[in-house]
């Protein structure tokens, strides 16, 4: 088993896998010194399952295509086959009896800085992972009370007006995402012909 000083949990549907994370965890590489970003796709709402627009192993071949030419970037793909509801405490649960490291963080916007003590057993995740809390413009870095302030660390963002759905939207509409997208990415929707209109 490998031993890390440093490791960085990036979860997220990932549909599709922009630029925009690849920054976010490279950024948060960088600010936090970290040895290794593990990017965890999540499961998918069965209810939306049957509409989607991708599969799961077509989320995550879009991630290992995104993440190729970075060392220090990996997947974990097993909270896909994790029971549901999959709480962010169950895939930390997991992650540590796979991985070794002195400290785990997990990657948030600062637009759930606020929301986290909502999260379900959050007060045991504090204690797990420190959050490493991307700074996001508008939204306030002041940390709750109830959570301790050596628990959480900020990170500079890119600030990008990236995401998913956009991506999706225009995908759907016939636009480009060139340097929105790795261009691995965009080869793969292309092939497999994901994200069209179903106009």
């Amino acid at each position: 088993m490998r031993k890390y000083s440093k490791i960085g949990i990036l979860g997220g549907s990932f549909n599709p896998v922009h630029l925009g994370h690849t920054a976010i965890a490279n950024m948060a590489a960088q600010d936090l010194n970290l040895d290794l970003v593990l990017f965890v796709p999540a499961r998918v709402n069965p209810l939306k399952e049957a509409n989607a627009d991708t599969t799961s192993a077509q989320r995550c071949a879009m991630i290992k295509k995104a993440i190729s030419n970075n060392d220090l970037f990996e997947i974990w793909e097993k909270e896909l086959t994790m029971p549901a509801p999959s709480y962010t405490i169950n895939t930390v649960e997991k992650l540590l009896e796979e991985f070794i490291a002195d400290t785990w963080y997990f990657c948030i916007g600062s637009d759930n800085l606020q929301q986290f003590v909502r999260w379900h057993r959050w007060a045991e995740l504090i204690q797990k992972v420190k959050l490493a809390v991307c700074k996001r413009p508008n939204f306030s870095t002041q940390i709750p009370q109830i959570i301790p302030s050596d628990r959480v660390e900020f990170f500079e963002g890119p600030n990008w007006g990236i995401s998913s759905s956009l991506i999706r939207d225009m995908l759907k509409k016939g636009k480009s995402c060139q340097y929105l997208l790795d261009e691995g990415v965009c080869e793969f929707i292309k092939k497999h012909n994901l994200y069209k209109s179903e106009d």
